[in-house]
């Protein structure tokens, strides 16, 4: 799978903190932001065609993709922060702040670089 985002677009035009040095790395973590953005905009975007969106939503889902790269350079592809669990009298509480994108597994900015395109609409 290729990214909609390419090693180019994450070292020079992304408006964001380049975390990643490695550009092994940096194409990795941008296919799996690609393929995480997929998923939470239902494959929209593969079934419209990255092309044939407006520059503007193009622009927004590079820059998800970078903050989606970092967030997953961060802190893996799956994680899981226990929200609650609770065994006879022992409580444990740990976690993000219950918002749309921890609920998702993404980056913040991720999340609301996506919001204005139009691209998620239908979720949560």
């Amino acid at each position: 799978m290729k990214s909609y985002a390419d090693i180019d677009y994450y070292q020079n035009s992304f408006i964001g903190e380049k975390i990643i040095s490695d550009e092994e790395e940096i194409s990795r973590s941008l296919i799996l932001a690609s393929r995480k953005i997929d998923d939470i905009t239902y494959y929209r975007i593969v079934k419209v065609g990255f092309d044939k969106l407006t520059k503007f939503q193009q622009e927004k889902v590079r820059e998800a993709i970078c903050f989606q790269a970092n967030y997953i350079y961060e802190n893996g592809v799956e994680t899981s922060d226990i929200v609650s669990y609770s065994v006879i009298d022992i409580n444990v509480s740990v976690g993000k702040a219950d918002t749309i994108a921890s609920r998702l597994d993404m980056s913040e900015m991720a999340y609301s670089s996506l919001k204005p395109t139009g691209l998620m609409s239908g979720i949560l």
